[in-house]
């Protein structure tokens, strides 16, 4: 009974955190699986887990410090804003007869993967999301009680899971959508993923301001 409480917990959590979240790694997400298949969205599903992962442990084992420093908070967005528009603004002018030359090339694996854990680990509040799960979830286990640090682990992990399996239900999902459109459809959702990095690149930009003084 002492490890069914972290387990649950976390997996509820994961759940909640994901329907919530609506970042450039869940539109990548549905994006990658309407437009190149199942395979390669499980691909960035499993990189998006990956980079979550890095994350939540780089955080837990003593590097929280330097993820919540103002100055690198403003450079990281800074960057991801820049990313995140240039990637948006290709999308958009991107011609739909590369687009079909672009369909026929096949994609590799390793490049879905990447992609996934690129795309989340571009988005600063995915680490400001982190810093107060973990606050958080340590908080229900105290020093005094067995196994404490090894039950946060635990509750972390299942967070993970958790996210994971949503993204993975995503997935499929998007890739059932997918095999239902034809190509000028998808390339008009493709152009419509580019609008949306560009919106968020320029949301980025905001948050930059606002935490440099400027606004």
């Amino acid at each position: 009974m002492l490890w069914v409480t972290p387990v649950w917990e976390g997996l509820l959590q994961g759940l909640v955190i994901n329907l919530l979240s609506f970042g450039p790694s869940f539109f990548t997400l549905i994006h990658t699986g309407i437009r190149d298949g199942k395979k390669h969205g499980l691909m960035v599903a499993f990189g998006i887990f990956m980079s979550e992962a890095v994350v939540a442990s780089v955080l837990f084992f003593g590097l929280r410090p330097m993820f919540v420093n103002p100055y690198f908070q403003m450079v990281f967005t800074a960057l991801a804003a820049c990313a995140l528009i240039s990637m948006g603004v290709r999308a958009i002018l991107h011609r739909y007869t590369k687009f079909l030359r672009a369909m026929n090339v096949p994609v590799r694996s390793g490049t879905s993967m990447l992609r996934g854990f690129l795309f989340n680990l571009v988005n600063p509040f995915v680490i400001l999301l982190w810093v107060s799960l973990i606050s958080t979830v340590s908080l229900h286990y105290t020093d005094n009680q067995p196994f404490h640090r090894e039950m946060i682990m635990l509750n972390i992990l299942c967070i993970l899971l958790g996210n994971f399996g949503m993204d993975v239900l995503k997935v499929y999902l998007s890739h059932h959508i997918g095999r239902n459109l034809n190509h000028r459809v998808t390339f008009l959702i493709n152009r419509y993923f580019g609008y949306i990095l560009t919106a968020i690149g320029t949301y980025f930009i905001y948050h930059f301001l606002r935490l440099s003084g400027l606004l």
